[in-house]
């Protein structure tokens, strides 16, 4: 079972970076308001405003702010600014010596996927959640819910779809953006989903692309021995159903269809405005009668 850094209190200090792409910084800003009026101190690493083309910064200064990050002795979390894409550009050029003595919650999620995977590989739990320019978008009870999350006040997640695959599993919950899934097969940042309880989301691809790289993971080995398999939000398609001929439920069950483990669909996490944060790497509890779906935590 992997660690879980401390959940944070008043007066915790959060540091702010953007190891991937380029952040709207207006949105950032009204982000860090945000965790200021909740009480916590937030300090934002020298190159989260900079821009390198479709980057954040260049690699060596994402590389800076992040180990910088990663080693300090006294923060509480590390919030990552905004997703998009260049974290696997310098992923493997981090050295997790430091965090392991004073760990702290990496927040993030789409390309910040991998992030979190190279967390849980140095055996830490990490929150699976809005970057923090997506913040003030979340609809209120999201918003409040994961400002709830940041100090240990999380609770379990239920699910309502026709397509659910009854059953129940408990497993270390793992997962992310489902290309960034893809993206590190055969990479120092993939993960044994042995036994594990997988969470899924995608945002803006065709559906021919999603039934590719589900076919990948398939392929590869990674869903056969599931515990379970945990379905959140799929925006933005940009091919339609009747292009295609198969939704992502379908095609999802399609390439699931072999294998007997329970799946639940429809959960409120993903690129929209209900996006409830996950803690990754922790023992949950999947529960599937019916239509209905739970995810209960077992910390």
């Amino acid at each position: 079972m992997n660690n879980l850094p401390p959940f944070l209190k008043k007066g915790d200090l959060i540091l702010v970076l953007s190891p991937s792409g380029v952040v709207d910084k207006d949105l950032v800003i009204d982000g860090i308001a945000i965790l200021k009026d909740a009480g916590y101190k937030v300090e934002v690493s020298p190159n989260t405003f900079n821009a390198h083309f479709k980057f954040g910064a260049t690699h060596q200064q994402r590389i800076s702010d992040l180990q910088f990050a990663l080693d300090h002795k006294e923060a509480k979390a590390i919030y990552c600014a905004r997703g998009g894409f260049g974290i696997t550009h310098i992923i493997d050029a981090l050295d997790w010596t430091q965090f392991k003595r004073n760990p702290k919650w990496v927040i993030g999620f789409s390309d910040i996927t991998a992030l979190l995977h190279a967390a849980f590989q140095n055996g830490f739990c990490s929150l699976h959640a809005s970057v923090l320019q997506g913040l003030p978008k979340l609809s209120g009870d999201y918003k409040s819910k994961l400002i709830e999350s940041l100090s240990g006040n999380i609770s379990t997640i239920k699910a309502t779809s026709t397509f659910n695959k009854g059953g129940t599993a408990e497993g270390q919950l793992i997962g992310g953006n489902l290309s960034l899934l893809v993206h590190q097969i055969g990479t120092q940042t993939e993960l044994d989903y042995d036994g594990k309880i997988l969470f899924i989301e995608e945002v803006a691809e065709p559906l021919y692309n999603i039934d590719r790289m589900l076919l990948q993971l398939k392929r590869a080995g990674k869903l056969k021995d599931l515990a379970g398999l945990v379905v959140g939000q799929f925006t933005n398609l940009t091919e339609d159903q009747s292009i295609y001929g198969q939704s992502v439920e379908e095609i999802i069950l399609a390439h699931c269809e072999d294998y007997d483990f329970p799946i639940g669909f429809n959960f409120p996490f993903g690129h929209g405005m209900e996006n409830v944060a996950l803690v990754h790497g922790v023992e949950v509890e999947l529960l599937l009668e019916d239509d209905v779906a739970e995810l209960k935590y077992l910390l």
